[in-house]
């Protein structure tokens, strides 16, 4: 499995367990995989939350998936 930004982000704070992870952002299984290995853009309420989740700014999270904002 590669380790895309967001991945490394999430990996870096200390969350390794998965399921905890899915349960702060408030998203299903599929809906984590498909962002950790960079195929799916996350909405903006989506962007506001992974950055409290993974204590950074939204700029930071964009930066991340390549989006421009």
């Amino acid at each position: 499995m590669k380790l895309t930004p967001i991945k490394l982000r999430r990996l870096n704070l200390g969350i390794t367990d998965t399921e905890e992870a899915i349960e702060k952002l408030g998203i299903s299984k599929s809906t984590f995989y498909k962002l950790e290995q960079g195929h799916h853009e996350p909405s903006a309420k989506l962007i506001a939350r992974m950055a409290k989740v993974y204590q950074c700014t939204t700029d930071e999270i964009f930066r991340d998936f390549k989006m421009l904002g």
